[in-house]
């Protein structure tokens, strides 16, 4: 069955825009707290996942494209994007019933198959008594430009929401003030393109949306380039003061350490909020510059020597940093986890422009079930 949806999206392609809506809670458009506000990634992927399901030409499949239903049960549960190999499945936010997948995390409904036609398998979802009471579709998006472009994006996204999440893991230990010239460089110019941002939204002219955004991109850049700038120059103060004699038992290392810890967030959470600006403004061979320059700066600070003992900053962190019980080895865990998933994007940022054929992306979707 074939369902065609021709509605236009004007999210980040041209035409008639809408608004550029990336501050949403009072805490994004009022706090001066970094740490207070969204993680600016989540709304975002799901925005772009809605806006392919309303512009795609949709193909209901009967033969499951993976093997492992424990992966379709994952998108359902989580309600969230995940990938296997060349395969992308998208929840289908529209048709995900919430008591369904409170029961399937609860482990009262699980994933099983259902002979629907002969020798094609169906998923479906059975209740405690094994009875089939949810059928769940795939419907595979039909390939366009926009379409790659737009799970680009996302995967995008995805990723720096995966750093930040896992960066966020250590915020509990942070107890020091921002100091004022911290303040000046990195807050301020922040704080600067977010007010343009939320300004560019009520002006009626598209020009005029694009002018200030242009401006808000200008400004957010510089407060890239100052945190950037920063956990460069503290890790090599860190890496300095722990080389002296006894350096390590004064409280600077640990004011060095928490200093880096939330310049890597503010890093994170800045990088994602202008690639949604470069997006909506059509400049997307920038927005692939700045993501290549933030992938390799974090793997820099990952695996590049500083110190006199050939360690790389996230090393000496691991080595000094207070750790307790609900953080322990959390910057060598880091630093594992995050290597090879920074290199692999690294490389698939070179490879975009040849490997988009071969990508398959389904929607995944739960309906009553039809009679068998």
């Amino acid at each position: 069955m074939s369902l065609d949806k021709k509605t236009s999206t004007d999210i980040v392609s041209g035409g008639n825009k809408t608004p550029l809506v990336i501050f949403k809670t009072k805490e994004d458009r009022n706090e001066t707290d970094i740490s207070k506000m969204s993680n600016f990634f989540e709304d975002y992927v799901h925005e772009m996942t809605l806006s392919i399901r309303e512009s795609s030409h949709l193909q209901e499949i009967m033969e499951l494209p993976i093997a492992d239903l424990s992966v379709i049960g994952d998108v359902i549960n989580q309600a969230d994007i995940i990938v296997q190999g060349n395969i992308t499945l998208l929840p289908d936010f529209e048709n995900l019933p919430s008591d369904v997948r409170m029961k399937l995390k609860k482990g009262i409904y699980s994933i099983g198959e259902s002979k629907q036609v002969e020798d094609n398998l169906r998923a479906v979802i059975l209740d405690e008594n094994g009875v089939r009471i949810k059928d769940i579709t795939l419907k595979k998006v039909m390939n366009n430009p926009w379409n790659v472009e737009t799970m680009r994006s996302i995967g995008n996204q995805m990723q720096m929401r995966q750093i930040y999440a896992k960066l966020s893991e250590i915020q509990g230990f942070q107890t020091y003030q921002i100091q004022r010239d911290r303040d000046r460089d990195i807050i301020v110019p922040f704080l600067d393109a977010r007010q343009l941002v939320l300004e560019a939204a009520t002006k009626k002219s598209e020009y005029d949306q694009m002018r200030m955004l242009k401006v808000a991109d200008d400004r957010i850049r510089t407060a890239i380039n100052a945190v950037y700038t920063d956990i460069e120059t503290t890790s090599k103060c860190l890496a300095k003061k722990v080389s002296r004699p006894f350096g390590y038992f004064s409280k600077t290392p640990n004011t060095y350490m928490g200093f880096i810890a939330d310049d890597l967030q503010i890093a994170t959470k800045f990088v994602g909020v202008r690639l949604q600006i470069l997006e909506y403004l059509g400049e997307r061979e920038t927005a692939k510059l700045v993501l290549e320059n933030y992938q390799s700066r974090m793997l820099s600070f990952i695996e590049q020597p500083i110190s006199k003992r050939g360690l790389s900053a996230s090393m000496l962190m691991h080595d000094y940093f207070p750790y307790n019980d609900s953080n322990m080895d959390f910057w060598y865990n880091f630093s594992v986890e995050m290597k090879p998933a920074l290199k692999k994007s690294m490389e698939q940022l070179k490879l975009e422009a040849t490997d988009s054929d071969d990508k398959e992306v389904y929607f995944v979707s739960v309906e009553d079930s039809e009679d068998e």
